[in-house]
């Protein structure tokens, strides 16, 4: 057997404070901060609160649309425009067996007249009801 000398001695000595918080350093701030770091998925809506109103079927095929407080639009998960909104509306509630309820799922601080402007955009559309989504009221 061939002996090779060895001369590294780990922890032996004085240890090297540069090369620790060099390590520590990054660490403890991502760790500390690592909620800012990373935005969560999706958008944050804040559904008002209100009374039973229209329901859906069980079973009813929907399209569903989303605007966050900022009145930026949301279909099928993807931030979409206007003009992009109405071609896929349309193509969507296209047909006799396809979706004719369109429930907006809004923020609670966007202006009504965004509201509006939606829902005459579905009637454009062909959509023939539109539904808007609220939080159910709370009962004591």
């Amino acid at each position: 057997m061939i002996h090779f000398p060895r001369t590294a001695k780990p922890f032996r000595g004085h240890l090297d404070l540069s090369a620790l918080l060099c390590v520590l350093a990054p660490l403890g701030f991502a760790f500390s901060f690592h909620q800012f770091l990373v935005l969560p998925r999706g958008a944050r809506l804040e559904l008002p609160v209100g009374d039973a109103g229209p329901t859906v079927n069980a079973g009813e095929r929907l399209l569903i649309v989303a605007v966050d407080a900022n009145e930026q639009l949301y279909f099928e998960n993807q931030v979409i425009g206007r003009e992009a909104l109405a071609n896929a509306l349309k193509q969507r509630a296209a047909g006799p067996f396809g979706p004719q309820t369109l429930l907006i799922q809004a923020d609670r601080r966007v202006r009504l007249q965004q509201l509006a402007d939606l829902a005459g955009l579905a009637r454009i559309t062909g959509v023939r009801s539109v539904i808007f989504g609220a939080l159910p009221a709370r009962t004591p």
